[in-house]
């Protein structure tokens, strides 16, 4: 092998190195923008959870078991068939979590 054919194989290396380290910055940048935007959506979804437990809180806080129940009775009468299959999968997930 001549020193020109060992010059351009060597050259050939550092260009290829050259190239993998740019794609590999790339991919970094990348990588990094979706753990940010993922971040972001975690935090906004966590904050809308806490303000719908807020709001249920304060829910339960503000009324007493009569009117509870009565609210309960309200929607059971209202939307039946959701009712009953609500308290299927309550019964479901009941059913579940005691006999594990």
């Amino acid at each position: 092998m001549d020193a020109q054919n060992y010059q351009e194989m060597q050259n050939n290396l550092i260009e290829k190195a050259e190239q993998f380290k740019k794609k590999a910055c790339e991919m970094e940048e990348q990588v990094s923008a979706n753990i940010n935007d993922l971040m972001v959506n975690t935090a906004d979804r966590l904050d809308q959870a806490a303000d719908k437990m807020k709001s249920t809180a304060e829910f339960f806080r503000n009324k007493n078991v009569n009117t509870i129940k009565e609210d309960v009775s309200v929607m059971v009468r209202n939307n039946p068939g959701k009712s009953l299959l609500g308290a299927i999968a309550i019964g479901f997930l009941v059913g579940k979590i005691l006999f594990r």
